[in-house]
């Protein structure tokens, strides 16, 4: 921040009505569409990407002007002061700079202005809102630039990018961490269900490089009977472990419920290729993902206006797909710890402690006598007799070779054939989807499970890829 109080500042959500453009031959642009606002605001909404606070997210900014700004703007802002509820950190307020007419001071700013934005303020988070000058917010600016730059030099030192090259220090580039760690903050501009959800999803060692979010929008691939399949909200996220593509079952405002989401896995040690293309008004991106009798691929969907983000994901991608690279030759992904013991098996129709112990005791020879030897189980999940009368009860069970399905090995699926992986936990539906390639052709092998059993078979999922992506094919 300088003395005149200039903030770099980068819009995360439009308060108004925004343009959609896209470039065009001979260094124009053309107009694909209006944009209306998420929710409308009197001002828009941005974050000031190096500075952080106490709960290591960038501090949010109240950006006033006589027009909105696409998502992901860039822009230089006047800071006013702030307003600050208790002992949260502050929402700085500030002006665009490039707007001669701005106000240079927050009591310049037109009262019915004034007004509207305590409004909205309190209508987010109701309370007492206090106002903040400049020379009170400078140390909050201040304490959150040391607290970034700790941060990201922690962040450096503890976690080394998923395929950083094996270099002299002398030979830099873009694909270095620290590069790498301003990435991350994409995380923190999807919306709070998809950061909570990914929160709780994320192994304790894994870190996050990028998320790049898609809008609902109507596919250009899929066709229902009568008009093209709608795709809901989603995310692709990239992690030093994985490329994960999240999407939205139903939206929130469908039912004021939340149904939960799918979840389609490539591990990055599998990684074969990642193009873009345009498809129809839309763009595709598609990734081939290995297995040890070939390929399967993931086509995800996306509005042409999201280019530069998945550009950018593609340069992130780059040195894993490249034969050229080193890091292409660089085993990052370690197993899971190997569990002392498989936790008891539980029926959740069931809280009769005697019931776990005798599905246990029934299931636990079983799996001896189906591992082989040197053979490792991670996790198991058990499927009750009531969720599927025809089958009876089984057992999900990963090990450190493949995921199969006592007591018949009806599903026995070696992990080095497994391309992708797929988790779906929700009150619709629930189900773990396996795609496996067999001379070059691939199959998928679906086990649906009840809700209230997710732990368990999350557990099972973690497991399976984690241990896939130690593999060598």
């Amino acid at each position: 921040m300088t003395k005149e109080h200039l903030l770099e500042l980068r819009i995360i959500q439009p308060g108004g009505i925004t343009g959609r453009y896209l470039p065009e031959e001979g260094a124009a642009w053309r107009l694909e569409g209006i944009v209306p606002p998420v929710e409308a605001l009197p001002f828009d909404l941005a974050v000031l990407p190096e500075v952080w606070t106490p709960y290591d997210e960038p501090f949010r900014v109240v950006v006033l002007g006589s027009i909105s700004h696409p998502t992901d703007t860039l822009l230089e802002g006047r800071l006013l002061g702030a307003f600050r509820r208790g002992e949260e950190p502050p929402f700085l307020v500030a002006v665009v700079e490039a707007e001669p007419e701005a106000p240079r001071e927050w009591q310049a700013v037109p009262a019915p202005q004034q007004k509207a934005v305590l409004e909205a303020l309190r209508r987010a988070r109701p309370g007492e809102w206090r106002w903040l000058e400049v020379e009170e917010v400078e140390p909050h600016l201040h304490e959150g630039a040391r607290r970034y730059r700790e941060n990201a030099d922690t962040a450096r030192r503890r976690h080394a990018p998923a395929w950083q090259a094996l270099r002299s220090a002398a030979q830099g580039g873009y694909a270095d961490a620290e590069q790498y760690t301003a990435a991350e903050y994409t995380f923190f501009e999807l919306p709070y269900r998809f950061q909570d959800y990914v929160g709780d999803a994320l192994a304790p060692d894994e870190r996050i490089l990028y998320a790049a979010r898609r809008p609902a929008m109507a596919s250009q691939r899929q066709r229902s009977w009568l008009r093209r399949e709608r795709l809901q909200e989603g995310v692709l996220l990239l992690t030093t472990h994985r490329l994960i593509h999240l999407a939205e079952l139903i939206p929130p405002n469908a039912a004021n419920i939340r149904y939960g989401f799918r979840e389609v896995v490539g591990v990055l040690e599998r990684l074969r290729a990642a193009d873009l293309h345009p498809l129809g008004n839309h763009l595709a991106l598609t990734t081939r993902w290995a297995a040890a009798q070939g390929e399967a691929e993931i086509v995800w969907e996306s509005p042409g206006y999201t280019r530069t983000a998945l550009q950018d994901l593609l340069a992130l991608l780059a040195p894993v797909v490249s034969p050229a690279s080193p890091a292409r030759a660089l085993q990052r992904a370690t197993p899971p710890p190997l569990p002392e013991t498989l936790k008891p098996l539980v029926d959740t129709a069931s809280n009769d402690p005697d019931e776990s112990r005798r599905l246990t005791g029934h299931f636990r020879p079983l799996l001896e006598d189906a591992l082989e030897d040197g053979e490792h189980p991670y996790a198991w999940a058990a499927l009750p007799a009531w969720f599927q009368p025809k089958a009876g009860t089984q057992v999900l069970v990963t090990t450190d070779r493949r995921l199969f399905l006592l007591p018949d090995l009806s599903l026995n699926v070696a992990l080095r054939d497994v391309a992708l992986w797929e988790y779906t936990s929700s009150i619709v539906d629930s189900h773990l989807t396996l795609t496996e390639v067999q001379n070059g052709k691939p199959r998928q092998h679906t086990v649906r499970f009840p809700y209230p059993a997710k732990p368990a078979f999350r557990t099972c999922f973690e497991s399976g890829w984690r241990c896939a992506a130690v593999l060598p094919l």
